[in-house]
């Protein structure tokens, strides 16, 4: 049983998180009575790709990293996600098993709606459903565009628009006035659907460049419209 304190802490962190936008605030109560908080250390797998989907996860603080593996065996990451994003609905609404493998990548504290709630949710709230389309409608856009640039750019064309992409998405710290992306260059790798070596190879020639610099597992991004330029082939 949540305390008054706690309920509101909940509600206001479902007011933020796209699938809510809208929603009436019967939904919202609903919701919060409905949620279960976890808590994870960083690097422990919530669940991996195959295994049964029970409920979906709302992120109140952290980063997880989605990814999947090819039939190569290469992992691929499909996304880094922090609050106050939610994930884990595909294996819900058609009753199947997890497409992805979700995996902590800090500490994170997370807000879990099992499959019952999410289904009466869904059925009884049209907007929440809408903006479950919404949601959905636009990690495929996101998916068509990444495969683009992944498909037809160079190598530091792809970790550029990694950079970009994890930049424009406030996924990363700042520190001195600078963007700091927090990750190793195998995890870089990993969403450039690249080899860990030619990202440390497109790393060093972006920061010949001037528009990043490089430290071990930190890449401060100092100049974010530079990274646009390559991108485009601007410069």
């Amino acid at each position: 049983m949540n305390s008054d304190a706690e309920r509101l802490e909940i509600l206001e962190l479902l007011k933020r998180v796209p699938l809510f936008a809208g929603a009436p605030d019967r939904a919202l109560d609903i919701a919060a009575a409905a949620v279960r908080k976890r808590g994870y250390e960083a690097g422990v797998t919530m669940f991996q790709e195959g295994d049964k989907g029970e409920a979906l996860y709302i992120i109140a603080s952290g980063l997880v990293k989605l990814s999947k593996v090819d039939l190569g065996g290469h992992e691929k990451t499909l996304a880094i996600l922090q609050c106050p994003e939610y994930f884990g609905e595909m294996a819900l609404l058609g009753e199947s098993t997890r497409s992805a493998t979700a995996v902590t990548l800090s500490e994170v504290q997370a807000y879990l709606i099992f499959n019952d709630d999410f289904r009466k949710l869904i059925a009884d709230y049209p907007a929440i459903s809408l903006n479950l389309n919404a949601t959905l409608a636009e990690r495929l856009r996101g998916m068509d565009d990444e495969s683009q640039v992944l498909s037809y750019k160079d190598a530091q064309g792809r970790v550029a628009y990694v950079l970009l992409k994890l930049y424009q998405g406030g996924v990363v710290e700042h520190e001195d006035e600078r963007a700091l992306v927090r990750l190793t260059h195998q995890e870089l790798a990993n969403l450039a659907g690249t080899s860990r070596e030619t990202v440390t190879r497109a790393l060093k020639a972006l920061e010949v460049e001037g528009v990043i610099e490089t430290h071990p597992k930190e890449v401060f991004i100092t100049d974010p419209t530079g990274l646009d330029e390559i991108l485009h082939g601007i410069r």
